[in-house]
């Protein structure tokens, strides 16, 4: 099978990771892929994890003649199936799909807030994608009351993991930051964008005892003003902005607490990775944490979904942070919940099941 996708971001997020893992994934299997870019800077870094790519731009859904240009690129690619990745190009691109006649258009949706509500998607959406998937259940719901689509061709393929590689231990990390090996440790791995909403895990933090550190890997356009309402919150000096890390791994060997202090996300990949690296988690009710942080039948959870407010993430932080023991059990859930529920095969054996004409 030949499989195609577009991802218009001009960013590198969880979503583009995400897209690249996939296609690898199914290069893997033996599949033949490829990744269409609007941006040089996706394009390198899936070219990085091995993925063939190349730069097609998408403008706004007025700019038709771009989905026409995109129509000829798939004709003469004649994929199996394409990825329309990136929700706001969707319109184009899936025109592009079903001017190119390619023989199945799959929607790759990840966020709640992705759902269409312009008439324009709503008849576009049921006549140009023959299938949508969705990476969390509370998101599959808006999508099965879209008249023309049904449930039948909405389907929910959980994000896999791969679980980052850890090459130091919990000290070496530490002592290369400058924390203390027995100091406490919360963190997040996340763009730097408005909608993580950042401020909020420091206003936490700046709730806690002082000696409590913070940790931020990733990179994006707030981070000048995170950097400065550390400084305002008088927490600056146990606050760590990382920038983009590759080593996730080692970044959540240092963290005795997971944050998603989100005010918007689909099934975050830094939660997987946190779960399957045994990390427990405190996370906001974003679509994701649903399908993530259910608790067992037994009670064990791998962590804790929390109200919107600071005070909220605080609480939930004070808590975890004084009981080793219930960090301990939330570890090892995150760890049976990983392996049970987003094994990477798995979700490859599902995107095949869905991408086959």
């Amino acid at each position: 099978m030949f499989v195609v996708a577009h991802n218009g971001a001009r960013i590198w997020g969880g979503a583009e990771r995400a897209t690249a893992l996939l296609l690898a994934g199914l290069q893997a299997r033996g599949h033949r892929v490829m990744l269409l870019c609007n941006d040089e800077l996706v394009a390198g870094r899936a070219g990085e994890m091995g993925v063939p790519t190349r730069i097609v731009p998408l403008g706004g859904d007025g700019m038709i003649p771009h989905a026409i240009r995109l129509a000829a690129v798939l004709r003469r690619l004649r994929p199996d199936a394409f990825i329309v990745g990136t929700f706001r190009k969707l319109f184009l691109a899936a025109l592009g799909g079903w001017l190119a006649r390619v023989p199945r258009v799959v929607a790759r949706v990840g966020l709640e807030t992705d759902t269409p509500r312009s008439a324009k998607y709503r008849l576009a959406l049921p006549r140009w994608v023959d299938a949508v998937v969705v990476n969390a259940t509370r998101i599959r719901a808006a999508f099965d009351a879209l008249p023309g689509l049904g449930p039948e061709r909405v389907f929910v393929i959980h994000n896999g993991v791969v679980a980052s590689e850890r090459r130091q231990t919990h000290g070496a990390v530490r002592a290369q930051l400058g924390i203390a090996a027995e100091a406490p440790v919360v963190g997040a791995v996340a763009r730097l964008a408005p909608q993580k909403r950042l401020d909020r895990l420091l206003r936490a933090v700046a709730a806690l005892p002082a000696e409590v550190h913070c940790v931020v890997a990733g990179d994006g356009e707030e981070r000048e003003s995170l950097a400065a309402l550390a400084e305002e919150l008088g927490i600056a000096g146990r606050v760590r902005f990382l920038g983009h890390r590759d080593d996730t791994g080692d970044v959540l060997a240092a963290l005795d607490v997971f944050v998603v202090s989100s005010d918007r996300e689909g099934l975050s990949n830094a939660m997987l990775e946190a779960l399957a690296a045994g990390v427990p988690i405190v996370s906001t009710a974003v679509s994701g944490a649903d399908d993530a942080l259910e608790p067992f039948a037994d009670g064990s959870a791998p962590g804790i979904v929390v109200g919107s407010s600071d005070d909220d993430l605080a609480s939930a932080l004070r808590r975890l942070l004084t009981d080793a023991e219930l960090r301990a059990r939330m570890g090892e859930a995150g760890r049976r919940r990983a392996a049970e529920r987003f094994s990477f095969d798995a979700m490859l054996d599902r995107w095949e099941a869905v991408l086959r004409p």
